[in-house]
Parts: C-alpha cells; structure tokens; sequence
C-alpha cells in the first residue's frame, strides 16, 4: 500500500479558513458535482471568504526577515 502525501494542515485560523475556501473552490468547480451540491458549496464558499475579510492579512515579508529585524534592534542596542 502507498501512503497518499498530504499537506502539512494549518496552524491558524487564517490558514485553515484558506485552505477551507480552496478546497470548496474545488468541488465549486468540478464537472462532476451536482447543481444542489454547487449551490450548497457556494453558500459555505460565500461564508467562508467573508470570514476571511474579516481576519488580519498576514504579517508583510516572511519569518526570516522578521528575524533579521530583531537582529538589527539588537545590535543596535
């Protein structure tokens, strides 16, 4: 038996409603899905993207100028 690879899942909220909306974006646009089934996944799709207007964006530039940030604060000092 192989193992299927998945994605590392979210650690935040952001992260988890981002991975929410793709995935309903997926059944949205698959051929085989229902026309009830489209409707009901574009209500949650729909919920869901609100939801994610109303979190924070996520935080300019990447972990590792963050560091290098706090780097140039400390030997500023």
């Amino acid at each position: 038996m192989t193992t299927a690879k998945r994605k590392p899942k979210p650690t935040t909220d952001r992260g988890r409603l981002e991975a929410l909306r793709d995935r309903l974006a997926g059944i949205i646009d698959s051929p085989e899905t229902s026309p009830r089934d489209v409707v009901s996944a574009s209500r949650e799709y729909r919920i869901v993207v609100a939801a994610l207007g109303q979190t924070a964006p996520p935080a300019a530039g990447s972990k590792l100028d963050e560091i290098a940030a706090r780097r140039r604060r400390r030997a500023a000092r």
